[in-house]
Order: C-alpha cells, then structure tokens, then sequence
C-alpha cells in the first residue's frame, strides 16, 4: 500500500493536549500520511506547541495552518480549509484531543482498498485519565449501511471512525454555520451520496473525556442541549431534504417537531421554532401547523399537550 492518507485536524486551545494527539499520529504502523492541523486562532499556547513540534519531530508530514480571516470560526471552516490543503487518497477526521491506537491508518486503508469500498466506520473507546471505558456499541443492520437508518438515528458511529475516498469527500463540505453535531450533518450527506461502506469490528479511536470539551460547552444544560439539537437538525434538513424520501423526511420534521415541543415545555425560546412551523405547514399542511402551534402554547403554559402533538403529526 503507498497511497497517501491525509489526517486532518481543526484546533482551538489544546496547547496541552495536541501533542498527545499528534504523538499517536506519529507512531502508526503506516507511515505514508500526511496530518494537516488547523489552527481556529488559538488564544493559548497552541499555535507556537505546533511550531515547535513541526520542526522537530516530522516537518515533511506535518502540516500547520492558521484559520484565514475570510473563513468563519469555528472548527467546520477549519476542516474545510484543511481538505482544501490537503492532498491524499484517503481522508481521516480527527479531533484534537482524543487519539489513534498504532494500527489506525493501517488497518482501515487494508480494508477499505481490499474491499473496494468508499468509506470504513471502525470503533471508538472513551478514555478518562487514564481509564478506560466499554467501548462503543454500533448496532448493525444485516442489510447494511443505509442513509435513512443514520438520519433517523438508527445507527450512528463518530467523526474519527471513519476512513473515506478523497473523490467522495470532494462532493461534500462541512457546514460552517453548525457549532454542535457537525458530524451528523456531514454523514447524513455523505450517505446519500454513496452506502457503499462497512463496519470494522476493531477500536482504532481513543476518545478522551474532560470537561473542557467543546461538545460538552454547548450542552451544559438540557436547555441548551435542546437548542443546540433543534439547531442541528433544522440545518441538516435545509442541506438535505431534497435528497430524502417522502418518509425520512416526514420522521425528520416529526424529530425537530418533538425537539420544539420539549424546549416550550421548558419555557425556553429559539429562534428555530418558528422556521420549524414554517416546514411543518409547507410538508403537513396549514392545519397540521396551526395544531402544531396550539401545542406549544399548551406546552408552555401548563407542560401538557402530547396529544395536540400528536395530532399535528397526524396520528
């Protein structure tokens, strides 16, 4: 195998952990990579951590770059800009604070080229400290690997689990407006355009848990959790919904449906809600959605209406 694997990286304020991260990289049993890391305009240490590491342990692999001014913040535009520098085969998202076991590359790349495939999901262990956890379960449909069965949340995998052709990764981009789930999106799009993946029964990810985590910022409350979820499926369905069934895409609206509907219980506002009722009267019609509205306002005020809920919903 001689093809080149690209391993590309957003960071934000990880001077601590990056080099941990880039240690793992270094130390795969397949050498033939490329690591394009880029930086979201760190306030710490990170960006002189990156420097120095270039240098000194793999300058010819070791790409760094700083977030251009003209790109949005955020780690999505950083991963855009990155597949932009970047120049192998095969593509890896990585995170800057979790890990790749020795055999990561290697054992993906053999698959994935033996089996003609365009992309690979391995699995990932959470680590804390130094424990580890039970690794992640991925339930597997003996059909395979569907679009409708991810975007409906049926099965699901992490960012780092997958290995994907370069020529599939160049018919999509990360959505740069999304601060939580970008994975979701980004699989929900890339399954429709080709399921021609499989499962690798082997933990190639080491996922670290510590409370600076930027998944774990935005969801500190189940307030927030809420409006960053209805944010997240109310983007996906905008960057997919003319590529979905008449039924994935009615289970979808109902989705972000029962997220409105537990952020009003909460007495909690978004701006989100009101496009939400604009695609429940455009899909389910103008009764659906006056229905629809009647249960958010009986969810707000007494935390009741699970049946106007359902009404609107047709059932």
């Amino acid at each position: 195998m001689n093809e080149i694997v690209s391993v590309i990286i957003p960071v934000f304020n990880r001077y601590n952990l990056i080099k941990e991260t880039l240690d793992s990289i270094l130390k795969q049993t397949y050498q033939n990579w490329e690591c394009i890391v880029v930086d979201d305009q760190s306030e710490d240490e990170t960006l002189a951590v990156l420097n120095i590491y270039k240098k000194s342990k793999a300058t010819s692999k070791l790409k760094i770059y700083e977030r251009p001014d003209h790109y949005p913040k955020g780690a999505n535009s950083c991963r855009n800009y990155g597949f932009e520098k970047s120049s192998g085969d095969y593509i890896i998202w990585f995170d800057s604070d979790d890990l790749m076991t020795p055999n990561h590359i290697e054992k993906k790349l053999r698959v994935i080229k033996a089996k003609k495939l365009d992309f690979i999901v391995a699995r990932t262990q959470n680590f804390q400290n130094s424990e580890f956890l039970e690794p992640y379960f991925y339930e597997r449909k003996n059909y395979g690997i569907r679009a409708s069965d991810f975007i409906l949340l049926k099965i699901h995998w992490y960012t780092y689990d997958v290995m994907l052709r370069r020529d599939l990764a160049m018919k999509i981009k990360w959505n740069e407006q999304m601060k939580s789930w970008q994975d979701y999106n980004y699989f929900c799009k890339m399954l429709l355009i080709s399921e021609k993946g499989e499962y690798l029964d082997l933990v190639l990810t080491h996922r670290r848990l510590h409370p600076d985590s930027i998944q774990k910022s935005l969801t500190t409350t189940i307030e927030n959790f809420n409006r960053e979820l209805l944010e997240n499926r109310l983007f996906t369905y905008w960057d997919i919904n003319k590529d979905l069934d008449v039924k994935t895409r009615i289970e979808l609206i109902f989705g972000m449906m029962n997220i409105s509907f537990e952020l009003a219980r909460l007495n909690e506002k978004s701006q989100y809600i009101g496009e939400v009722s604009k695609i429940v009267k455009m899909e389910l019609g103008r009764i659906s959605k006056n229905v629809f509205e009647i249960a958010l306002i009986t969810a707000r005020i007494s935390r009741k209406g699970y049946l106007l809920l359902n009404k609107a919903k047709g059932k």
